[in-house]
Parts: structure tokens; C-alpha cells; sequence
């Protein structure tokens, strides 16, 4: 324990007499602000950090300060060159005096601020996102796509609680030529760090339904720039670029237009600015059809004049051949009349003379059917006659013939011819197949029975 050893008080005076010494006073710094806060008393106090390039690492990190009475001046200086509040996030460059304090430790004073340096960090970052997409051949897909006549079934990429989407339903429903669009939110947070992830989800979701809508509308109600860097976004960019349905934003903002402005296939300045533009264009469509149908209707009144006409020229030509043609019939159809009483004297003559030699035939050939019906008639008697005794002489030979049968397939007479009857429980055998070894079998004889036991089964072949 013999080391000479100095104080903590003492190790933070050396270092800020080498601080003091250094005279780091009025020096330019680039940082991103990490954190930002104001208290009561006006003064704002930041987190100042710095990130690699390749990792989005931090690599430093130092506390900041504005005094109240600089900051207001320089906030507002800020904001009324780029047109965005000092926030998280931002690259800014500042001039700073390095302090230390023996109790608080290292911290800058910042005394001046450069807006040009953060408003061409945001240039450059958008820069980079569309050159990535130009490199990535996307950047144009979505402007390729057709927008069609009538966008009438629309998906709503939007905050639900934002004016802008409240002022563009209303603007569609209330539209001046009663067209009837049908529109579904899918809602995602426009603003803030997790805008980007929202609003990319957002597009994943209506991709789900890609069949059934039109288009896409992408609003929200304007606001500080900084609140719409989200829409320079290079993920945003890329999802609107490549998506299969027309996209239309409505940003609301009126200075710039953001990268997902430049990759939409339509890109209006407000969500009210969209609304007009689905109305006005659906009611271009509709003039259009009413026109088309105006160029129909006078065509056909024409066709239908022409065809009048055609049809009068035609008649004019017509009624001179008709009447004609209706003397030349009358003028036939009386000379007809006048033939007539000879025709019909004529005719009946014949008709009589053919009914006439009719009956002749008919009694002629009636006489020979009766003669060969009683000759007919003669023969069935006589066949009738001897037809009981030959059926009766030939059933008595079938009979006689059936009960000899019958005598000789009688089993008692075969059995007194020497042959026996062999039974396995109860039933006759026919076949060596119906006896197993180890069966009981009864033989009958003639005068008696035999009961045994089958000890051996010997099967010869296949006999015919």
C-alpha cells in the first residue's frame, strides 16, 4: 500500500485543466441525436451519438446542452429553414464548446446549428433509397401498372383517427354525381418509428385481397417533415414499388414529394386531392359513356329513318304487284267456279261406278270366306271328338312309366338287389368328400343297421 494516490476531485481537475488548455472552444461536430429533452426551465438537454456505417453500431456517445435563451432562437432558426422540428434521429452539425465539471463530468455546450447540413443528410438518404431501387429495377413497376377508368373498390392505407381520412371518406360519399365507391381501412400508425413496420404491414395485408379492389390509396393529413420521413423510407418505397395494384398517395404535404411519392403510380398532393381526383375521373367515365350513348342513339334513329323509308320505297313498288297478282287469282279461281258443276257430275259418276263394282267383290268374297270357315270349322269338330281319348291314353303311359320309375329308385329295392344306404348324422352319403375320419356312420341293409367308426378315408382320382 505504499502507492501515492490522488483523489477523484483531484484526477477530474487535471483533466479539466487539460481540457482548458486544449481550448476546445467553437468547434464543428456531426452527431445524430440520440435523445432530446426540455425541461421546465426552457433549457435543452441531448444525447449526442455517432453510428458506423456498416453495422449501425454505436462508436460515440456524449451529453449536450443548449441554454434556454439560445435555444429558442436556434429552434427556431432550425425549423423555419427545413421546415421540421429539432427531434430524434436527425444528423445535425453544431458548434460546440467542450466542458468538464470536477461533479458533472464531460458535456458540450452548443452554440451555433448548421440546418443546411441536416437537410442534405435527408436529401442524400433519399437519394441512396432510390438509386437502390433504380439499381434493384424496381422503381418504375408500380407506374407501369394501368390505372383503371373507375376506381370504385378501394383499399385504405391510413390512420383511422386522421383528418385526412375522415375529410377523404367524406369527399367520396358526399361526391356531387352520387357515384358509390366501396372502400375498407387497413389502418397503420403514419407517423413515428414504428410507422415503416405499420404501414409495410399494411400493404402485406391488402395483398391478401389483391383480386377484389382497384387500387390502393396511401393518405394521411400532412404534417412536419419529420413526421413524414417514414414515407422516404426504403422498405415503404419497395412494397409500393413492386405491388400488384396501383398505388395513389395522398400525403399531405405541399413542399416536396417523398420517395414513395416518386414510385406510386399516382401521386396527388392531400387525401381530399385524391378523393377528387377517383371522383372527377369516374365522372370522365361516366360523360364519356353518356356521349357514347348520345353517338348510339342518333345512329340508330338514322338506320331506323333510312329503314322507314327503304320500307315506304318499297311499298310503293310492292302494292301495284300485289293487286296484280290477286286479279290474276280471282280471275282463275272463276273460271274454276265455272268448271265446277262438270267436275263434281263427273266425279260422282266415277265414285258410284267404284262404289258399285266394290260391292260386287265384297259379296263375291264373303260367300267364299263362309264356305271355307263351315269347311274349317268341320275339321275341329271331328278333331275335337278323338283330341280327350288320345290325351287320356297318353297320360295313362306317362303314369305307368313314372311308377315303375319310381319302384326301382325305391331304396328298399335296392337294397334287397345287395346295395346299402350309409348315413353320418342323419344324412345320406353321396360323396366320399361328406365323411371325415373320426365320423359315426350308420349302414342300412335290407333287414338291419351297422354303426362304426371311420378309421382310414381312401379317395380315388377324378372319375367320369
Amino acid at each position: 500500500m505504499g502507492q501515492q494516490a490522488i483523489t477523484l476531485f483531484q484526477l477530474n481537475q487535471k483533466i479539466k485543466g487539460i481540457i482548458d488548455d486544449a481550448m476546445l472552444s467553437s468547434i464543428w461536430v456531426k452527431a445524430e441525436i440520440g435523445e432530446l429533452r426540455v425541461n421546465r426551465n426552457g433549457h435543452c438537454y441531448l444525447d449526442l451519438v455517432e453510428k458506423d456505417e456498416a453495422g449501425d453500431h454505436l462508436v460515440a456517445r456524449s451529453r449536450a446542452m443548449i441554454w434556454a435563451q439560445n435555444f429558442r432562437m436556434l429552434k427556431a432558426y432550425f425549423e423555419s429553414t427545413t421546415g421540421q422540428p429539432l427531434t430524434t434521429g436527425l444528423k445535425i452539425l453544431v458548434k460546440v464548446t467542450v466542458q468538464f465539471q470536477e461533479v458533472f463530468g464531460l458535456s458540450l455546450i452548443i452554440s451555433d446549428i448548421d440546418p443546411s447540413y441536416t437537410m442534405g443528410d435527408l436529401a442524400r438518404k433519399r437519394r441512396e433509397v432510390l438509386m437502390r431501387l433504380e439499381e434493384e429495377g424496381v422503381i418504375d413497376m408500380n407506374k407501369e401498372l394501368e390505372l383503371p377508368p373507375v376506381v370504385q373498390k378501394i383499399a385504405i392505407i391510413s390512420s383511422p383517427t386522421a383528418a385526412g381520412f375522415g375529410d377523404f371518406v367524406n369527399q367520396l360519399e358526399n361526391n356531387p354525381y352520387r357515384i358509390k365507391f366501396y372502400y375498407h381501412l387497413f389502418p397503420a400508425i403514419m407517423q413515428g418509428e414504428k410507422a415503416e413496420a405499420s404501414i409495410t404491414g399494411a400493404f402485406e395485408k391488402v395483398f391478401e385481397y389483391a383480386g377484389f379492389f382497384d387500387a390502393v390509396v396511401l393518405i394521411r393529413g400532412g404534417g412536419a417533415t419529420i413526421d413524414l420521413l417514414c414515407f422516404d423510407s426504403y422498405w415503404v418505397a419497395y412494397h409500393i414499388a413492386q405491388f400488384p395494384l396501383p398505388v395513389i398517395t395522398g400525403i399531405g404535404h405541399e413542399r416536396d414529394e417523398s420517395v414513395a411519392d416518386l414510385v406510386a403510380n399516382t401521386m396527388l398532393k392531400t387525401p381530399t386531392a385524391v378523393a377528387a381526383f377517383l371522383i372527377e375521373r369516374a365522372a370522365t367515365f361516366l360523360q364519356m359513356i353518356d356521349e357514347k350513348a348520345l353517338m348510339v342513339t342518333d345512329m340508330v334513329r338514322d338506320i331506323i329513318e333510312k329503314e322507314k323509308q327503304r320500307t315506304a320505297n318499297f311499298a310503293n313498288t310492292y302494292v301495284p304487284l300485289v293487286k296484280m297478282d290477286l286479279q290474276k287469282r280471282k280471275s282463275r279461281l272463276d273460271r274454276m267456279i265455272g268448271r265446277l258443276p262438270v267436275s263434281v257430275s263427273h266425279r260422282l259418276g266415277n265414285e258410284r261406278y267404284v262404289i258399285q263394282r266394290f260391292g260386287e267383290r265384297t259379296k263375291t268374297a264373303t260367300g267364299s270366306i263362309f264356305s271355307g270357315n263351315h269347311q274349317l270349322l268341320g275339321h275341329y269338330k271331328t278333331n275335337l271328338r278323338a283330341l280327350p281319348s288320345r290325351f287320356l291314353h297318353t297320360s295313362r303311359q306317362k303314369l305307368d312309366f313314372l311308377e315303375q320309375s319310381l319302384h326301382l329308385n325305391d331304396p328298399q329295392h335296392l337294397l334287397k338287389r345287395g346295395y346299402s344306404l350309409t348315413y353320418v348324422d342323419g344324412k345320406l352319403v353321396k360323396d366320399i368328400s361328406m365323411i371325415n375320419k373320426g365320423d359315426q356312420t350308420t349302414t342300412r341293409f335290407i333287414n338291419g343297421e351297422v354303426t362304426g367308426t371311420v378309421e382310414s378315408i381312401k379317395r380315388y382320382k377324378d372319375r367320369n
